[in-house]
Parts: C-alpha cells; structure tokens; sequence
C-alpha cells in the first residue's frame, strides 16, 4: 500500500464525529455506563462495535483491545485503575480460566463479543446491548457521509459500488469504508495524471 492510499485509509477510517444509524445503541451504552452497569456489545464484524467503545473512551474510561492482548498476562499488564473498562475484541483472547476470572472481576466494564453471547460465561448476566449488520441504504449513507466531509475523490457510483462490497461482506462498514478509500487513491491518482488538483490534503 503506496502512502496515499495509506493516508486515505487513515482518515476515512478514523471514528466520525456522529455515530450513523447507531444512535439509541450509544445512547443505552452511555446510560449503562454513566449507572456504572456492566454491558456487553455484540454483533457481527464491521457493524460498529470499536466505532461505540471508541466514542465512549473518554475521560476516565480504558481502552483495551484483545487484538493485541489475547492472553490473561497480556491483558492484565494492560490494565490500571479506571471508571470504566472497554474490552473490545475479547472474542480474540485466548480465553483459559484466569482470563476469564479477570474479565469477570472487572467492574463497571463493556466487553465486545461476537454472537453468540452465551458462550462465555463470565458474561452472563451483563446488560446487553445488539448491533445488527448495516443495510445497504445505511452502508450508502455511511459512505456517502463520509465522502463528503472529507472531501474525498469519489462521485456517486464510487459510494453505491463501497456500500454494495461491505453489505455483500455481511452488511460491513470496515469493508465498505476500505473499498471507498481504495476508489478515491484510484480517483486521485487519475486526476494528478491529467495535472488537476486533488480536492483534499494528504497531510491533513
């Protein structure tokens, strides 16, 4: 990946200011967390569950994804005193018993799992809180929001073609954001060879 295109994904994967179509979910998370009631988030991959702990990761909330702390040593060395703990991806962990004994002792927490949720047992119980995959209309509008704030290279067939790649891939953002990222370096690079302007800063 060239280093616009990396700039590109950057940005257009970057947390947007306003959650889509993901407003009363954020609304319930805030209120569990502000009552210090522990939840669960569950749902399928690129249906908005890191892009809901991401906003909640304010002020004294922590933030630790089991991408990169899979194991029960990792995941304590990761962890510090806190109002709230956000466990994104815990379905990565290598779950044995310690690690699930350390997610269980965990309070208040929000803890990211794929369906189903009745697997792991040291959640049972928690508040729960169901991202549903996105529909293409929402994928298009997510896509098409995204263009415009960013002033990307892209028209309308670029966005309808991303929104039609992520609800093929199971109604995914990530996805559709990743095709969109990928069209406008293709755009960009078509309109630095006929010598006009780029509508965006790569440095930005």
């Amino acid at each position: 990946m060239d280093f616009l295109e990396r700039k590109l994904l950057e940005r257009v994967l970057a947390p947007p200011p306003k959650l889509l179509f993901r407003e009363r979910q954020l609304e319930r998370a805030r209120e569990l967390a502000e009552s210090k009631v522990s939840f669960v988030v569950y749902g399928p991959v690129g249906a908005g569950k890191t892009t809901l702990f991401w906003t909640l990761a304010r002020g004294d909330a922590l933030y630790v994804s089991c991408a990169w702390a899979r194991t029960h040593a990792a995941l304590a060395r990761k962890l510090k005193p806190a109002k709230l703990y956000l466990i994104d991806d815990y379905t990565l962990a290598i779950r044995d018993s310690r690690m699930r004994e350390l997610v269980r002792s965990l309070e208040p927490k929000a803890v990211v799992v794929y369906p189903p949720v009745e697997v792991y047992e040291e959640l049972e119980g928690l508040e729960r809180i169901e991202m549903p995959a996105y529909t293409l209309e929402e994928l298009e509008e997510i896509c098409r929001e995204r263009a415009a704030r960013l002033t990307l290279a892209v028209d309308e067939e670029d966005v309808r073609a991303a929104a039609r790649a992520g609800f093929e891939h199971g109604g995914n953002a990530r996805v559709a954001l990743m095709v969109l990222a990928e069209r406008a370096a293709a755009n960009s690079y078509r309109l630095a060879m006929e010598g006009r302007r780029l509508p965006f800063s790569v440095e930005a």
